[in-house]
């Protein structure tokens, strides 16, 4: 992921069946009970809020820290963006080889390629999901959202049991959101004129409004919700058989390999996706599937987030990174767990 010079970003930017995610967590064993220790002796090395859900799909063994509270998903949102747009593919709606004419560039904001290429190109939907993820692409996310339909997108998560992670806008909406620039008039503000707003003149508008996206939380998901999305995925119930390795697929192909995978052997899969926010708080978040030795699978949802607004550049990097190498050790924590501490 790339830091953008308006100090945000997102990369081109939830155990079963049962309906509530909390009514289907059975007590915590001693085996879960001594991995959310390990756990929280990770994150206790962070500043910030944590949210963590671990989740062995073949041993049904749920680890967690804060697993039901909200967390800003950034770009981890572009998985369920990838769900409901195999689903519409399923039921026929639209086809992963539709082209979509590429335009207008200067009206995406932060990370991915697309905005480097001439206009008139027509990637595929396919193209576009791929984009999406595995370089995080922004202005793909938000062609995806425009031709899926948020409302589409959360109402999917609904039906697959997810009753806290909503999609409530695409990235460029997040992005003006979370630097408090709400209303008419900042819609038509571009790449090229965002530097002429009057931060200082609307100061005071500026933070009430990145106060109000802290409170509503858009975009978010909790960590139980969004392991319970990838096992949905991993297991097959989210799609059928040639639309889940599709999507496995394409998350196995990720670029940013900074948290998670950081830390574990070269030779481990991990499909995830990665999100990052520079304002009002730091936001440092990747969910996956690791893939043990044995063939089993186990789910790792990573949230943080900062507690204090605009700390500054210096600190706000110092943070990021430091929250990037607490991912690295979870997972480093989950799969020894699961491959050489307890497993003989």
């Amino acid at each position: 992921m790339k830091q953008i010079s308006i100090g945000i970003a997102l990369f081109a930017a939830v155990l079963a069946c049962a309906p509530g995610v909390g009514a289907q967590q059975a007590a915590p064993s001693a085996r879960n009970v001594e991995l959310e220790q390990r756990l929280k002796a990770v994150v206790a090395k962070s500043s910030g809020v944590w949210g963590v859900g671990v989740k062995h799909v073949e041993r049904h063994e749920f680890a967690s820290i804060n697993a039901d509270e909200k967390f800003q998903m950034a770009s981890v949102f572009k998985v369920p963006v990838l769900v409901e747009l195999f689903h519409q593919v399923q039921a026929g709606k639209i086809s992963l080889d539709e082209r979509v004419e590429w335009k207008d560039a200067a009206q995406y904001f932060g990370s991915g390629i697309l905005v480097t290429l001439d206009a008139g190109l027509k990637p595929t939907l396919r193209d576009l999901a791929t984009l999406m993820i595995i370089v995080s692409d922004n202005a793909a996310t938000d062609m995806l959202c425009k031709r899926l339909g948020t409302t589409h997108i959360t109402a999917r998560m609904r039906a697959l049991g997810l009753e806290k992670t909503s999609v409530d806008g695409g990235t460029r909406d997040l992005i003006l959101w979370a630097l408090g620039l709400r209303g008419d008039a900042y819609s038509n503000l571009t790449r090229d004129t965002l530097n002429t707003v009057d931060w200082q003149k609307n100061a005071e508008t500026i933070e009430r409004n990145r106060k109000l996206f802290l409170e509503e939380c858009p975009n978010c998901t909790t960590p139980a919700e969004m392991t319970l999305l990838l096992e949905k995925v991993v297991t097959g119930q989210a799609a059928e058989k040639s639309s889940t390795e599709q999507m496995l697929r394409i998350l196995s192909q990720q670029q940013f390999n900074q948290r998670l995978p950081r830390w574990l052997p070269g030779n481990v899969r991990s499909d995830h996706k990665t999100g990052t926010l520079y304002s009002p708080v730091w936001v440092v978040n990747d969910a996956g599937i690791l893939y043990l030795p044995n063939g089993q699978r186990v789910i790792v949802s990573v949230f943080s987030r900062g507690t204090e607004a605009a700390p500054g550049p210096a600190a706000t990097k110092a943070a990021v990174t430091n929250a990037e190498d607490r991912i690295a050790e979870i997972a480093k924590v989950v799969y020894d767990f699961y491959t050489v501490a307890t497993l003989k």
